[in-house]
């Protein structure tokens, strides 16, 4: 009896000692952590939301979003196994499919949102650019893949019936030169549109590329940013995805109703000035559209893009297992 009370006694004493331990050595599990990659510019606009809060998302889930000044780093994490969820432009999910890499097209973020702008407003519209020159920043970009999409869907050849430049690479410079009116012509996305439109008197938009898009492809317009998550997150969180996909979809509604406080966002997590983000963002065409909605513009643009050079999505078309 002298024992089993004595071995009671010791478990009062240990009972007690746990109980009166402070709060602050209790163990609290900490949140996942969700890593997130988007490029500085209007690519990652529509994360901004996902920051505030020091990233918590949820009492489980923080977001630790990264920027980086060109897609060659986020790729480099992808395929390393560092990122969760990236956003990027839309024919590079296609290519890391074609490499192998284990990635899901979540959805679309992002639509058309390119220009061709005239310095002095002597081109008038897409007829009046044949035999001119169009000054594209950087060969194998976006501006430069939809300038020779565009081109071969309306029967034309470039550099014959229309000269492009890759001289500027650069598109703050290219927008710079337009400003200054030593480039004529030049194929830009926003926000570059909008502060040319913004500086120059003169300047004004010869062409819409989405409206041309949509009348040479019967498609209303073309995904130009997409949002790839990873094939093991999304095996091994499933709840945790959703909840991230939910909070970018609201992120992307708040970014477009309150350009003001976005912009503000946006030059605080470091992916452009205020003063440029701002005015641009009406024109960037931020959406969430989910991947099985996304599917088909998607993979017809990917079409499009193979017709002309394969090489701009990987060498070929995805399957359908790209999406989800």
């Amino acid at each position: 009896m002298k024992r089993i009370v004595g071995v009671l006694v010791v478990m009062l004493l240990v009972l007690g000692t746990i109980g009166s331990q402070p709060v602050s050595e209790v163990q609290v599990a900490q949140p996942l952590e969700v890593q997130f990659a988007v490029m500085a510019g209007p690519t990652g606009f529509a994360s901004v939301a996902l920051a505030e809060n020091g990233g918590k998302i949820s009492d489980e889930l923080k977001v630790n979003l990264q920027v980086f000044p060109s897609p060659n780093e986020v790729i480099a994490r992808l395929a390393n196994g560092e990122l969760d969820f990236a956003a990027l432009p839309s024919n590079l999910a296609s290519t890391l499919y074609n490499r192998g890499l284990k990635v899901k097209l979540a959805a679309v973020i992002g639509n058309g949102m390119l220009s061709v702008l005239s310095s002095d407003g002597s081109v008038q519209g897409v007829d009046d650019l044949l035999g001119k020159t169009v000054h594209v920043p950087g060969a194998g970009s976006t501006p430069d893949q939809m300038s020779q999409l565009l081109l071969m869907q309306a029967g034309l050849e470039a550099g014959k019936d229309v000269v492009l430049d890759y001289s500027i690479a650069a598109p703050a410079q290219l927008a710079q030169m337009v400003i200054a009116g030593k480039v004529k012509l030049a194929m830009l996305p926003q926000p570059f549109v909008s502060m040319i439109l913004g500086k120059s008197a003169k300047a004004a938009e010869v062409l819409d590329v989405q409206e041309l898009y949509s009348s040479l492809s019967g498609f209303e317009t073309y995904p130009m940013t997409v949002l790839v998550v990873s094939e093991a997150f999304m095996k091994n969180h499933p709840r945790a995805l959703a909840t991230v996909l939910s909070t970018y979809e609201k992120s992307v509604a708040w970014v477009n109703a309150n350009p003001q406080e976005a912009g503000k966002a946006i030059e605080k997590a470091g992916i452009m000035a205020a003063a440029m983000a701002t005015p641009a963002i009406p024109f960037c065409n931020l959406v969430f559209v989910p991947s099985s909605e996304a599917k088909q513009a998607v993979l017809a643009y990917y079409s499009f893009l193979h017709s002309f050079s394969p090489a701009a999505i990987g060498g070929s078309v995805p399957g359908d297992d790209l999406f989800f």
